[in-house]
């Protein structure tokens, strides 16, 4: 029974060592494959905060993205801008023919170079039509403050086409002249307005003389100043698609 004992330990002690081998090297081998694994992980996985971390060199910054450019839309505007004032000054014309021929039959009649009666036959004609004339450019000049001047000032304008520079500068002109207009057709309405009441018996004629000798003052100034507006070197030439370019 020791014979057999002393030989069977050795051997037992063999294959457990062999066994202890064996296993030790599956596990070395699985090891290695779970590394290799590892090293093949996809971006696509839930444990994805480095493998999908883009480089340095791609990653995009918000202040590199192109930034789009913004339309300049000041020509088109000053263009609009300047057929606006053109149609209200249209409308000034008829209105201040009349009543620069009403003031200057006055201008006439002091220095002796028409009669009364003449003055007389110059103010009854200028007459009609007078207030169809007046309504017609305050209609006009009504759709101009709906619609609005939009056109830079040429002190604000800044850098800018040689194409815009001018048609700022010719808006700004016009508009001059547009409120001188203004301001003389308005002089020109009050008096149309007193004639009428003359004519009608609500106004005496001392009281009338009194107010036309006011307005006859008032109006040489005022179409002075008009016609020192249009006289603007800027308004020789025209915006791109004005009525005056056309």
């Amino acid at each position: 029974m020791q014979g057999n004992g002393g030989t069977t330990a050795p051997a037992r002690l063999l294959a457990l060592t062999f066994l202890v081998g064996t296993m030790l090297g599956l596990l070395g081998v699985l090891l290695w494959v779970s590394v290799l694994d590892s090293d093949d992980t996809p971006s696509g996985t839930t444990d994805n905060t480095v493998a999908s971390e883009p480089e340095p060199e791609q990653r995009s910054s918000p202040s590199a993205a192109p930034v789009p450019a913004v339309a300049d839309t000041r020509a088109e505007r000053c263009s609009e801008a300047a057929a606006g004032l053109e149609a209200a000054l249209d409308a000034a014309r008829p209105a201040l023919r009349q009543w620069d021929v009403h003031v200057e039959a006055m201008n006439q009649l002091v220095v002796g170079e028409i009669t009364l009666q003449q003055a007389t036959r110059f103010w009854d004609r200028t007459r009609l039509g007078a207030q169809r004339n007046v309504d017609h450019f305050r209609e006009a000049w009504k759709a101009l403050e709906r619609s609005g001047v939009d056109c830079p000032a040429p002190d604000l304008l800044g850098p800018a086409p040689a194409e815009v520079r001018s048609c700022s500068r010719i808006v700004d002109a016009e508009l001059g002249v547009a409120r001188a207009a203004r301001t003389s057709i308005s002089t020109w309405d009050m008096h149309v307005q007193h004639m009428d009441m003359l004519r009608m018996g609500t106004l005496s004629p001392e009281k009338a003389t009194e107010m036309w000798l006011d307005m006859w003052q008032r109006g040489m100034r005022d179409l002075g100043a008009y016609r020192a507006a249009a006289r603007n070197p800027a308004l020789e030439v025209s915006c791109p698609g004005s009525h005056a370019a056309d």
